[in-house]
């Protein structure tokens, strides 16, 4: 029977190698140091977000005040829209019926949005002396006299909308040059009474006689020999 010594050596060499505790120490602190750092990142993010949503929730809020906003500006644009053309159809009317004397002439104005603009296209809206409304173009009613009349009443009536209020004279150059002469008096008139109303002194260039007539003071402006020479308008003898 053979005896059976054990080696120390070997045995030795059988233990498992024990970890070195110096080097686990500074890979556990800069685990720590990375995890720390990760952690003031992380919460640097999470407050960089809060500001962030802070700032969009802020954000939005503008947007919806915008948004109420631009509705009332609409509504205000379109109830003063609606109430420059009633003023202008209710001024143009007047006009045509002072003028031409007929009571069932009507100016109108029909405004429609395209293309997100708003157009608008003038009517003139008369019986003719039947029972049915005709609604027809300016320049279609009864020739350029009726053109004549309503774009004066216009200018007239878009300078007192104008806002802010525009001061000064109406200047204007052969107004009612297409009236036939039976209505050039009522215009004479109607320019008259305008410049009453509205406290506005009107100067025009004119041909016409009765529109001369009508001035507080009128003045006629003849040419000889290539020069102007002005005087006085005294009345129907010197015209």
């Amino acid at each position: 029977m053979s005896e059976h010594k054990s080696n120390g050596a070997a045995g030795a060499q059988d233990r498992p190698a024990w970890p070195d505790l110096a080097n686990l120490d500074m890979a556990l602190t800069e685990l720590r140091a990375r995890y720390n750092r990760r952690l003031g990142e992380q919460d640097a993010v999470l407050r960089k977000q809060a500001q962030i949503l802070d700032r969009l929730e802020s954000k939005r809020g503008e947007i919806d005040k915008l948004q109420q906003v631009k509705i009332l500006l609409q509504e205000s644009s379109a109830f003063a829209r609606e109430q420059a053309r009633r003023q202008i159809e209710t001024m143009v009317t007047n006009a045509l019926q002072f003028i031409f004397g007929n009571d069932d002439m009507e100016f109108r104005v029909q405004i429609e949005e395209v293309r997100g603009r708003a157009e608008g296209e003038f009517l003139v809206v008369s019986t003719y002396g039947g029972e049915i409304p005709v609604q027809t173009r300016p320049q279609d009613a009864r020739g350029g006299g009726v053109v004549d009349v309503i774009s004066l009443a216009l200018r007239a009536a878009l300078l007192q909308a104008n806002r802010p209020a525009l001061d000064g004279p109406m200047i204007l150059d052969e107004p009612g040059k297409h009236v036939s002469e039976e209505y050039s008096r009522p215009v004479a008139e109607f320019l008259k009474q305008l410049s009453t109303a509205f406290g506005r002194q009107i100067i025009m260039v004119t041909h016409n006689q009765h529109l001369a007539n009508t001035g507080d003071t009128s003045y006629i402006v003849e040419m000889r020999s290539g020069k102007s020479y002005v005087r006085v308008f005294q009345g129907v003898e010197q015209a």
